[in-house]
């Protein structure tokens, strides 16, 4: 199959650093057309891939008959709008995370998907393609351990804005973590409870940056999230897999001990950009390679995007309510077994 021509809608970090990667890094596709409703970074995006079309409207990208597939990396609550014009074109989709910012809206997307047949939407968990998650996740597919008994799971990045609200934590960033507990341990979520508190005077008295979340799965199993969103040593992501005669747990494989200025240590990354560098180009690479006929796409589909939504959706709830509540997930459409 000839190079395949991507368009880029949103170009803001996230998405331009796509841009970049799938222009120098990713064999078989080029940067053909970018979108943000900041003319100037559009500009700016263009012109870092080498003179890729800046269109107007997003839409008109989409439809484009010289557009071979889409990337989505606009604001989280334009992801499903934009991700059902790709269905409604037909156009292949790698959608930034979350697929929508409810379950409801995810799940409409999932049945549009099913309607057409054909699996057009591939979801940005990309720490899916991290080499230290994908150790752990290989070790507990091996049986090494034993079967899989915890998840734990940490996030913590640097100082958030004072105003930001709780739900998009969960929904943007915590949601990273609800699907590798879904992915590392193959179950579906059957409850959850959070708690959450604030960390910083400074933060608006609602603002709540610290979040505990304890889930049950199938199987039995469970999982223990941590999200800290004001960490100011630096940004920091760790997961975990307790098995029955077992344990498998992330490292860099990249980091190096260091002892300076009467100290030894690790350095920690300040830039999650740069810290999933690697997945980045990993994820973009197995995707096109899916598009070109190769390989099928080694990531997250959009039945797993409405599963980690359906899980963020009762977070929600349960942080608001106080009390643990219930997830129902509906049957896995054949479409995706």
């Amino acid at each position: 199959m000839s190079v395949l021509a991507i368009g880029v809608i949103g170009t803001g970090g996230m998405g331009t650093r796509h841009a970049v990667n799938l222009q120098q890094h990713v064999v078989g596709a080029r940067v053909a057309a970018v979108y943000d409703l900041d003319v100037e970074r559009a500009a700016a995006a263009a012109k870092a891939v080498g003179g890729a079309r800046a269109f107007s409207d997003p839409r008109e990208l989409i439809v484009d008959p010289s557009v071979d597939a889409i990337v989505i990396a606009s604001p989280d609550p334009t992801h499903a709008e934009m991700a059902v014009a790709c269905l409604q074109a037909q156009k292949p989709v790698l959608c930034e995370k979350p697929l929508a910012t409810t379950s409801a809206m995810a799940r409409e997307i999932v049945e549009q998907e099913v309607a057409i047949g054909r699996r057009l939407i591939a979801v940005g968990f990309m720490r899916r393609f991290d080499p230290a998650h994908v150790a752990v996740k290989r070790v507990v597919e091996s049986g090494q351990i034993g079967r899989p008994i915890l998840f734990k799971g940490t996030s913590r990045a640097g100082m958030m804005p004072a105003d930001l609200p709780i739900a998009t934590i969960l929904t943007n960033s915590a949601i990273h973590d609800l699907d590798s507990a879904l992915w590392m341990l193959e179950h579906d979520v059957q409850d959850v409870f959070v708690r959450a508190v604030r960390t910083h005077d400074t933060f608006a008295p609602e603002a709540r940056d610290l979040i505990h979340i304890s889930m049950g799965l199938g199987g039995p199993c469970i999982a223990d999230i941590e999200v800290a969103m004001a960490t100011e040593y630096g940004y920091d992501i760790e997961a975990t897999v307790v098995g029955q005669s077992g344990v498998a747990e992330t490292i860099q494989p990249d980091v190096a001990l260091v002892r300076y200025q009467n100290k030894k240590g690790f350095t920690f990354q300040i830039d999650w950009l740069e810290r999933f560098q690697t997945a980045y180009v990993a994820e973009l690479e197995s995707w096109v390679s899916s598009l070109r006929g190769g390989q099928p796409f080694a990531g997250a589909s959009a039945w797993d995007g409405f599963r980690a939504s359906l899980v963020a959706d009762a977070c929600i709830e349960a942080l608001h309510s106080g009390r643990p509540i219930s997830v129902h997930t509906p049957p896995k459409p054949d479409l995706y077994a």
